[in-house]
């Protein structure tokens, strides 16, 4: 049997929580945190993306996970990383190492549209009604139960009425497909900060 003083001698580390942090192509600050368990898909998806990941190995970039949405991983092997106000993104930043810093203000660039999948559109209404939705609205979507809504950019409408999106903010995720009743409205007084 060992003993757990031969265990407190090694040097095998545990996995930890990971932040991950970047900018937009538009240059909006995304960051969110993912637990221990997904610190190794965390850092996959930071690669994928162009974004940076931060060991959370200090009390102080501790005390971020408290002020951060938890980020979501997708089966594509990237993540949903939310928006985040400018203050706090730069705050967290200031922990990433030199080389890192410069990169934390960089835009990232939208990639191409998948082959098969159309062009991104330009965002052209926000509509007040569902019979107002048209290709280059900009509405609502959940990515799931309990999740919370998020801009999408309609990309096409299929014949039996399916909507194709986009993600407005995460254009490296695929587009995906969503019925009208799944679809939210922003409301019309909403101006963009």
């Amino acid at each position: 049997m060992t003993s757990l003083a031969t265990h407190a001698g090694s040097k095998a580390t545990l996995p930890q929580a990971v932040i991950l942090l970047g900018r937009d192509d538009k240059g909006k600050a995304h960051a969110s945190f993912f637990p221990a368990t997904d610190s190794h898909a965390a850092h996959k998806a930071a690669d994928l993306m162009g974004m940076l990941a931060l060991k959370v190995e200090t009390d102080e970039v501790r005390g971020f996970l408290k002020k951060l949405p938890k980020g979501k991983l997708f089966d594509s092997g990237k993540a949903f990383v939310p928006f985040v106000k400018q203050d706090l993104y730069r705050e967290i930043a200031s922990h990433l190492p030199e080389e890192d810093r410069v990169k934390a203000e960089q835009v990232r660039v939208a990639p191409a549209a998948e082959e098969g999948e159309p062009l991104p559109v330009k965002p052209v209404s926000k509509p007040k009604d569902w019979d107002e939705v048209v290709v280059g609205s900009v509405v609502l979507i959940k990515d799931g139960a309990g999740e919370p809504w998020y801009e999408a950019t309609v990309i096409s409408i299929k014949d039996d009425g399916t909507y194709r999106l986009k993600w407005r903010d995460f254009l490296e995720e695929p587009a995906f497909n969503r019925r009208i009743e799944d679809i939210g409205l922003m409301h019309p007084a909403f101006v963009e900060k």
